[in-house]
Order: C-alpha cells, then sequence, then structure tokens
C-alpha cells in the first residue's frame, strides 16, 4: 500500500484506537482520525462527550485532522432497535456484531470515504488479507485472526460484508494488548492505562442487560418449571434471559435445599411465558442432545465453504473453536453438524466459522436441533 495513501482512523478514546493511529502515522500514512457519537437511550452524554474528548486529545496528540460525526439516529435504528426487537421475540442478540456491520463498516465507513478516506482504519484485533488469484483477474478478502488469541475479534467481524473488509486494514493485527500498551506508554499517549470498555456500550456501567432490558422490552412475570413440569418458581419474565443462564429468578422455598446448587436455563417458551431450569448435571443432559444448528443471514467473506469438510465455529467470543461440518447449504440458510455439543447456543446468536485461521463468515442461528427432533 502506497506511503501517501489517506486512511481515516475510528477513534474511540481508548488505547487501541490510539496505537492503531499512531502506527500509520509514524509509517507516513496520510491519517485523520474520525470519532463518532451513538445513541444513549437514557439521554446522559457524559460517556459519549468523555470518549469523544479522549479521541481528540489523541488527534492533537498526534499531530492529525479530527472529525466528530453524529451517528446516533442511525445507531438507535439499526443497533438499540435491534437489540429491543430481538429480546422482544425471545432472541439473544449480538449488538456488537451488528454495530460492526451496519454502523462501523457501514454507514460510519461511506462518512469517512465522503470526508476524502481511501481505507478505514480501526483498532480491532484482527487481520485481513488482500489475495489476488492465479491471473490476478478476481481479489479474494481474508479475514484472519489476530496475533494476539486472546484479543481476537474476528468473531465480532464474521458479519461485515467482504466490501467493507477490502476498504479496511487492522494495524494491530501483529501485536498483542501488552505491546500495545506498551507503545502507548512510550509515545507518551494517555490512554495507556485506560481500561478496556466492557459489555454493551449504550448500556453503560450502571446496570445490568437484565435491568437495562426492564425498561424497554414488554415483560411479564411467569412460572419456573423443572423438567418434569412441575412449577418450582417465578421468574421475571421469558424474554430476559438466555439458555444458559443461572441467575435472575426466583425457586420456591419447598424447591429449595441448604445447600442448594445453581440451577441453568435449560429451555424457554415466550409464548407460554415459561421457563425451564435444572441442575448441572441436568443441562449437560439436556446439551448433549444437540447435534445440529440451522442458521440464516449468511455472510461469506472469502469464499462459500464446502459440504462435509471439516471447520471450526464459535458461537460467542472467546468461546471455544469447535470442530464442525456444514451439510446442508444454499443462497439463505446453512445446517452445522457438529463433533461435540456446542455450549448453550441460542435463537439470535452468531456463528462464526472458520477454516485453520481464517474466518470465512457466519451466520444467526436459526434453530437449535436436538437428536430427538
Amino acid at each position: 500500500m502506497r506511503k501517501n495513501k489517506k486512511i481515516a482512523i475510528a477513534l474511540s478514546g481508548g488505547v487501541d484506537s490510539s496505537v492503531a493511529a499512531l502506527l500509520l502515522k509514524n509509517a507516513g500514512y496520510d491519517v485523520f482520525g474520525v470519532y463518532f457519537k451513538t445513541y444513549k437511550p437514557f439521554g446522559d452524554k457524559t460517556h459519549c462527550k468523555e470518549a469523544g474528548e479522549s479521541a481528540k486529545r489523541v488527534a492533537d496528540t498526534l499531530s492529525i485532522p479530527f472529525f466528530a460525526i453524529d451517528l446516533e439516529q442511525e445507531y438507535k435504528k439499526r443497533v438499540f432497535d435491534y437489540l429491543i426487537d430481538s429480546y422482544s421475540k425471545g432472541l439473544t442478540p449480538n449488538p456488537d456484531i451488528i454495530c460492526n456491520r451496519e454502523i462501523k463498516f457501514g454507514i460510519f465507513l461511506d462518512k469517512a470515504r465522503e470526508l476524502g478516506a481511501e481505507m478505514l482504519a480501526t483498532g480491532h484485533y484482527a487481520n485481513v488479507y488482500h489475495k489476488n488469484n492465479l491471473f490476478n483477474t478476481k481479489k479474494y478478502i481474508l479475514l484472519k485472526m489476530a496475533k494476539d488469541k486472546n484479543k481476537d475479534q474476528t468473531y465480532f467481524l464474521s458479519q461485515v460484508k467482504k466490501d467493507a473488509l477490502s476498504k479496511t486494514i487492522f494495524p494491530l493485527a501483529k501485536l498483542t494488548k501488552p505491546q500495545v500498551r506498551k507503545i502507548a506508554k512510550k509515545y507518551g499517549l494517555h490512554t495507556a492505562d485506560k481500561k478496556d470498555s466492557q459489555g454493551i456500550c449504550f448500556i453503560g456501567h450502571e446496570l445490568d442487560v437484565k435491568k437495562f432490558l426492564k425498561h424497554f422490552v414488554p415483560h411479564n412475570s411467569g412460572k419456573i418449571l423443572s423438567l418434569n413440569g412441575d412449577i418450582i418458581g417465578e421468574h421475571q419474565g421469558s424474554v430476559l434471559y438466555t439458555i444458559g443462564e443461572r441467575r435472575g429468578f426466583h425457586i420456591f422455598s419447598k424447591f429449595q435445599s441448604p445447600n442448594q446448587n445453581p440451577l441453568y436455563v435449560i429451555d424457554k417458551n415466550t409464548k407460554e411465558n415459561t421457563i425451564i431450569v435444572g441442575s448441572k448435571k441436568e443441562f449437560d443432559a439436556h446439551q448433549k442432545n444437540i447435534k445440529f444448528i440451522k442458521i440464516n443471514n449468511l455472510n461469506w467473506i472469502s469464499k462459500i465453504p464446502k459440504i462435509n469438510k471439516n471447520y471450526t465455529c464459535r458461537i460467542r467470543h472467546r468461546g471455544e473453536l469447535q470442530k464442525c461440518k456444514i451439510t446442508q447449504i444454499d443462497h439463505k440458510t446453512a445446517i452445522i453438524k457438529f463433533k461435540e455439543p456446542p455450549f448453550a447456543p441460542a435463537q439470535g446468536q452468531f456463528i462464526a466459522i472458520y477454516k485453520n485461521n481464517t474466518c470465512l463468515g457466519g451466520g444467526e442461528i436459526q434453530k437449535v436441533i436436538h437428536n430427538q427432533n
């Protein structure tokens, strides 16, 4: 890539994007920083203001141009409303994946290009390879894992369109998190010791997800059932729970014991507003029946996976890579067969599929298929 290429770096105010900007400038690229404002459902703009000021301070330290753009309405429509609608339907959504697809590598990328950028850079831990075929007639985009496997974010990028990735670079691809912080300290960036952001950005640190959802998702208390169908307690609303969860519900005293072990959500029925809970042993036994998962909303980055070939996949960020095969596939859906049952898959979650260190893309869980079905 030529050195005078104009690159927009998405500055979040954190250490990762700060060092990404520094590396690009030191490499001789024409860099400018861009920060975008997101939607805050409670109207508290304090976090956005602090993050924006931190991003601006980074740009000033590096002596690069800086722009702030307002994407509040777009963010509300495409990310926040998606989250609320999904939970209202009893799904388990992933707003970070949707934010990457719709905002960061969608609308935000378009805005950066309107400002003159030829490429967009971010502080994600991932790698993009631009690979031509033998006769250089067609370019393939490969999304590969970062060097730091603990921080690798290819799962969150698995729904980004390949056209967007073709205009993207990830400067931190070959660095570990400790190396990034060391670089930040060396060059005097104020973000060097800044803590990583955790959780869903528009929820903040004051509320957990369930408390947050209660403000926006219609819910009613309902019955908690055992695997035998006995009513053993009461929950706050079936739409507020996901498979594998083990807190936030009340078990009637006559079903409790002095040394009560945690109970796990094994299944739920949002139409009947019930959830089924059981012991870890019962949960594991139920999980062992899972062999297939049907996914939709497919996104293939490099090429479409082949039927009955060996791949790996993960259902959540930092989730274990599990061996799998794709037994059926068309332009809308695919069915994944697992060698070992995956842990707590739920409708609405995303699956990312890998061939060695390359993320091929993935899709959204439409149906979890048990053996007895």
